[in-house]
């Protein structure tokens, strides 16, 4: 329970709200056996974690996160080469339209260095908390971008098994 509290607490302050859910919520998926959290350790404390299905197909990175004092040391990296290295299938996560931020525009380039691709096809997060409203994202792929077709089927896969829509 402490490490899912340190995982909690540092994705409370990487992510606005609408993109996790609450702590209840959050640590139940832990009992999925598709859903993983992979935590990183510099100098005996936690730093980093990252959480990801294995779907049909397809990996998807729900979240990464690096503690503030650890950012800009390469750290996102590794953990995304790691992530790369340790799998045979596609891999998909959620980005904001880097046309909404300056800190969106720096995430795509961060993941588009390490071969990530966006695909500019319409893609809404279903909202994650009671009440909520859905969050307009993008979808960025790797190792290549997805054509129509594809997004559509991997649009689908994660509606599905991440959010049970």
């Amino acid at each position: 329970m402490q490490g899912f509290q340190f995982v909690y607490n540092l994705m409370q302050r990487s992510f606005p709200k609408v993109e996790y859910r609450n702590f209840e919520v959050q640590l139940a998926l832990l009992e999925r056996e598709d859903y993983h959290i992979y935590t990183y350790v510099k100098n005996g404390s936690l730093t980093a974690f990252y959480a990801r299905y294995m779907l049909p197909g397809l990996t998807f990175i729900e979240h990464i996160a690096v503690e503030e004092r650890y950012r800009g040391q390469g750290l996102g990296s590794q953990i995304m080469r790691d992530v790369i290295a340790g799998t045979k299938q596609r891999i998909v996560l959620e980005v904001e339209p880097p046309a909404d931020s300056t800190d969106a525009a720096r995430r795509v380039r961060f993941y588009e260095k390490l071969g990530f691709h966006l695909n500019d096809f319409s893609y809404e997060q279903p909202a994650l908390r009671q009440g909520g409203a859905a969050v307009p994202l993008q979808l960025m792929s790797y190792p290549q971008a997805l054509d129509e077709k594809n997004f559509g089927q991997v649009k689908q896969n994660i509606l599905k098994h991440v959010y049970g829509i």
